[in-house]
């Protein structure tokens, strides 16, 4: 069964009689159509058919990395709107329910493609998360992708800890490493680097700033590769020289809260059982209060997907699932201290996707 055929089945479970599809993650993963870009591209997919909507700019492309049960439609832009393509596709297909991504749509823009649908279908209606629902479970050429792009993260901090030292900005060695992503085979970014030092790596998602890297900083570093569209993400926290008591202390800690969490990790538990067994652990501890919220995420075409591991998420894990595992501790004016992970669970275990060390760096 392909994953349209999984589509539809979801489809006729919502009472529908097609769907239509913004975002481009799910395009992606439904029809093979891949772009970074916003709004170049819809999928209607109805019981028989399944349609790529795109214009002159994409039309090569997509017939070029569509699949064949994918029909691509270049639409006349100047003679057709979209929202009469859609009525016309809908109507050759005898769609008479349609659904939408309500949560990719801007109002503005289903607007101008529902009025012209009002006269040609009996109801339209939004839905959320049918696609992402179906995406949660890894097939496994998408894992080996994600596997791929977290060893890629691996050789690129590598090559940047090689050429790390007091002097540079954060903005300067950001760029080293985004720089050796790309050498290393990256698409491009997972998302925008994470790079905070000294008391500015108590900000979970610090922005490379112009600061100078001094002797004693602790150094959050945050980024993933990219292979096939998946994504990796990997946090590990350094010290540029040799790490003091405290900066010992705090790390050993955030590294048993992690264990603390893969150990927890386990198809058939709910994605809180890891979130609260760290946040125990962590709320028995001096820094309680300095705790980061949740665990983790999962991941895959997006960088973070759901489910999130965290207190009160009662969603079963799922072997197949490939979720990030991050606790941290930050401290506002001292810093902070982040260890993260892609995990993928199995039916009789965990992999962790990525390999580089979790012992405290010392530069």
């Amino acid at each position: 069964m392909t994953r349209t055929d999984n589509a539809r089945k979801s489809i006729h479970h919502h009472g529908l009689d097609g769907l239509l599809i913004a975002s481009m993650p799910n395009i992606r993963y439904l029809s093979g159509f891949a772009s970074d870009e916003q709004n170049v591209a819809l999928l209607l997919v109805t019981r028989e058919q399944q349609f790529l909507i795109t214009d002159y700019r994409f039309g090569e492309q997509a017939t070029e990395q569509c699949t064949p049960d994918t029909e691509v439609i270049v639409r006349d832009r100047a003679r057709e709107s979209l929202g009469e393509t859609i009525r016309r596709l809908a109507g050759e297909s005898e769609v008479q329910k349609l659904g939408y991504e309500q949560d990719h749509f801007t109002c503005s823009a289903w607007q101008l493609i529902a009025d012209a649908l009002v006269s040609g279908l009996e109801h339209t209606t939004g839905v959320s998360g049918l696609v992402e629902q179906l995406r949660r479970v890894k097939e496994s050429v998408e894992i080996d992708s994600m596997r791929r792009a977290a060893k890629v993260g691996d050789r690129a901090l590598e090559q940047l800890l090689a050429i790390l030292k007091p002097g540079m900005s954060e903005q300067e060695a950001a760029i080293e490493l985004e720089y050796a992503l790309l050498r290393q085979g990256s698409e491009g970014l997972a998302f925008p680097t994470i790079f905070a030092s000294g008391p500015r790596s108590s900000r979970p998602h610090g922005m490379p700033s112009e600061r100078v890297l001094q002797r004693g900083d602790l150094i959050t570093i945050d980024f993933g590769a990219v292979i096939d569209g998946y994504r990796s993400d990997m946090t590990r926290s350094i010290v540029m020289g040799r790490a003091d008591p405290e900066q010992q202390k705090v790390y050993a800690m955030v590294r048993e809260a992690q264990q603390i969490g893969l150990d927890h990790l386990a198809a058939g538990k709910p994605c809180s059982y890891p979130a609260q067994a760290v946040s125990e652990f962590l709320s028995q501890t001096e820094y309680a209060r300095f705790a980061g919220e949740g665990l983790g995420h999962a991941l895959g075409l997006e960088t973070h997907e759901k489910p999130y591991l965290a207190v009160g998420e009662e969603t079963l894990m799922e072997a197949g699932y490939v979720v990030t595992v991050e606790p941290g501790i930050y401290i506002p004016g001292w810093g902070g201290v982040r260890i993260e992970d892609d995990v993928l669970i199995g039916n009789e275990g965990i992999e962790i996707l990525n390999s580089f060390s979790k012992e405290l760096i010392e530069i």
